[in-house]
């Protein structure tokens, strides 16, 4: 069950004007012991803008709480829910995790994803969001923002270190070789003195510049890219954890030495100018911690020479100094926080936390005819002594270049502006509450059948009366972007009322609903589903993440689990599911909340195998969340159907009599040669 997500007590929802001169910044204010000051009020602040005062216009104090608070408990924490739900304006905190493969040496790949996976299974709010981003562009290996702890970690441990060698040891490699002293570090104890080889060592050009100077490019256009994608969203922190070793590429060897240095320094100015633009907060966290010096011990001894760093103990710090600095220099200029050389790696994390779990919104109207196009510098005081402040030096104005977003989705054709505005804005909009529940069937070939089921709150609609009839047009667009960003599936529809005043009522009290049936081959899909209603303006947009298995390839499985109830059509239904309508009592539902007046009712399909021998048994339990003991039991079995491989089982569930709570749905078909498969779903059951 999805439940609405609630505002912390006495928060304020802070709104910010789309206006470009309209200027937020997050305040952090703690006193000399490092604590955070709260109850601070306006007047006890002050902005100067390029050392002038500035009047504010909005303010607000945001905090969150920190850690996993859960609706649930038991068996229905583990089992996600199948449905998604928009029903408030976002108020969670925002992470983008960039974790960049093309600077983490490949033996510290599983550091990396269990100090990831810490974080999102400690720290991770229900109401925040997270997105996993790799800089070498494995689009396929990455995730969408979502608040799915399971795809989450799915993301997070597809990661895989390629850092190149150190720069150091490669020259260092390439002198032993060209002087005839490969065996320095063996055989021979004579080091090499002659002026002639400490000449030509010292010109000895990294083997890997090219490739290493790309990586550095792509590195930092990936955290141009993130932070451009999160320019609208407003009124909440952005935070972009940069997980890294550092660039490592010397930007202060000779050019001629070091070709792409002058391209790198233009790409770190660029990926700067975007947070600051976006105020979006990097935060530089090094995977290393303190066990980086290790890897240091012993490396004096391979050279003797003074002048030669690459080689020395010396050298080999100069170039995790370098890299360090690239993590430090994008956490500081942005307002973020740089975790390296730490000892404590998770206390670290947990500092970011709270850095983006309480603070104070402030905004202010700049005068954009006093803009330069340079830097525009913010001073944030606070009118209290022994107090420190941290917050944004500052921001860029807009840059045209990037109005172009990394990965627009395009809607389909007659989609209006504003749904397809709503549709690119990388947060949901809870404007118009929306629930969505989606299963996939399959199909012929090998793609799948997605049926979606749509439903919005009727108290969020808002009418015209004119004739003695009420009238209201409902948008609905729905995009399935594959994990590349591809649009491989759309529909849009429409539902245009003109409604009696009984009708009126009843839409008005329990909403409309809206089924759609997509086509899309196999991989994983995160599907767009926005509603726009024309008489208000109001949008709302949910953003579903799922999987459409090969249909050619798979062999013995279930389908997604359809579950209506005895008072589903009391939501008006625009249009039946063709596939379901004879199969099902009522339409399918996006609610998992029903009262104990009503019969729940299940389907699902299981596709029997090519060859598969025998036929299919279905068990369908239900199991109370609380204490896991076993309320329903059906069992069904099949023979098998030459012709046809689908099998639908339906089950129907009495609610009568049941306590309420948080129950678990699953659903298990055994096929005759010992195949399995299994789905769960929970569900609510309430005395209303």
């Amino acid at each position: 069950m999805v439940a609405a997500p609630q505002t912390p007590a006495g928060q304020p929802q802070v709104t910010f004007s789309a206006e470009v001169n309209v200027v937020e910044v997050h305040a952090i204010v703690t006193d000399r012991s490092g604590a955070f000051v709260k109850g601070l009020t306006a007047d006890d602040f002050e902005i100067l803008e390029d050392g002038r005062p500035q009047t504010l216009s909005t303010f607000g104090f945001v905090d969150l709480p920190v850690g996993r608070p859960s609706t649930m408990s038991g068996a229905a924490e583990a089992v996600e829910s199948d449905v998604r739900a928009t029903t408030h304006t976002f108020d969670g905190r925002i992470y983008v995790f960039l974790l960049d493969d093309l600077h983490t040496d490949v033996t510290r790949s599983l550091l990396v994803r269990e100090m990831t996976r810490q974080f999102i299974q400690q720290y991770l709010g229900d109401n925040d969001l997270a997105a996993v981003v790799y800089t070498s562009g494995r689009q396929e290996a990455g995730q969408e923002l979502t608040s799915s702890r399971r795809l989450l970690l799915a993301a997070l441990d597809r990661f895989q270190g390629e850092k190149l060698p150190s720069a150091g040891a490669e020259k260092l490699a390439l002198h032993l070789r060209a002087t005839g002293a490969a065996d320095v570090l063996g055989e021979s104890s004579q080091p090499i003195r002659t002026n002639e080889g400490l000449q030509g060592a010292q010109t000895i050009r990294d083997p890997y510049d090219a490739q290493r100077g790309l990586n550095a490019q792509r590195a930092l256009q990936a955290i141009e890219n993130v932070a451009n994608w999160l320019r609208d969203v407003q009124g909440r922190r952005k935070a972009l954890l940069y997980v890294s070793e550092g660039i490592d590429y010397d930007i202060y060897t000779p050019f001629n030495l070091a070709p792409s240095a002058s391209a790198i320094v233009a790409d770190v100015q660029e990926a700067v100018g975007a947070a600051l633009r976006s105020n979006v907060n990097v935060y530089g966290i090094d995977p290393r911690g303190l066990n980086q010096f290790s890897g240091l011990v012993g490396i004096g001894a391979l050279s003797d020479y003074p002048q030669l760093e690459y080689g020395t103990f010396r050298g080999a710090l100069r170039e995790l100094s370098l890299s360090q600095e690239s993590l430090i220099s994008l956490s500081d200029e942005t307002g973020g926080l740089a975790i390296v050389n730490a000892g404590d790696l998770r206390g670290g994390l947990g500092r970011i936390v709270l850095d983006n779990s309480r603070y104070y919104l402030l905004g202010y109207r700049s005068d954009s005819t006093r803009w330069s196009t340079g830097f525009v510098k913010i001073d944030v005081r606070v009118k209290r002594p022994d107090v420190t402040v941290r917050a944004r030096r500052g921001f860029l104005p807009p840059d045209p270049k990037a109005a172009t977003k990394a990965h627009e989705i395009e809607a389909k054709a007659g989609t209006s502006p504003a749904l397809r505005a709503a549709l690119n804005r990388p947060v949901p909009i809870g404007d118009l509450p929306v629930r969505v529940f989606a299963a996939p069937f399959r199909a012929a070939g090998s793609n799948g059948s997605v049926l979606l089921a749509i439903e919005i709150e009727g108290a969020a609609l808002r009418f015209r009366e004119a004739d003695g009839r009420f009238n209201e047009k409902v948008e609905v667009s729905i995009v399935a972007a594959d994990e590349r960003a591809r649009v491989r599936g759309e529909d849009r529809q429409e539902f245009d009322m003109k409604l009696q005043p009984d009708t009126y009522q009843r839409v008005r009290r329990t909403g409309i609903r809206m089924l759609s049936r997509l086509t899309l081959p196999p991989g994983r899909y995160q599907i767009h589903v926005g509603a726009y209603e024309t008489t208000g303006g109001a949008t709302g947009t949910v953003p579903y993440d799922l999987e459409v298995p090969d249909s050619a390839k798979a062999g013995f499985g279930l389908s997604g689990i359809v579950l209506t109830s005895s008072r589903a059509d009391l939501l008006v239904t625009a249009n039946p599911d063709p596939v379901l309508k004879d199969a099902l009592p009522g339409s399918p539902v996006a609610t998992r909340r029903f009262s104990t007046s009503e019969t729940l009712s299940v389907y699902v399909e299981a596709y029997d195998a090519p060859r598969q021998a025998g036929g299919i048994a279905l068990v369908m339990r239900v199991h109370d969340a609380a204490d896991g003991h076993e309320v329903f039991e059906s069992n069904d079995r099949r023979d098998r159907k030459a012709a046809d491989r689908a099998n639908g089982f339906r089950a129907d569930v009495p609610l009568k009599g049941w306590s309420p709570g948080h129950y678990v749905l699953e659903v298990e078909a055994t096929a005759g040669a010992g195949a399995s498969a299994r789905r769960s779903i929970p569900f609510d059951v309430t005395n209303q």
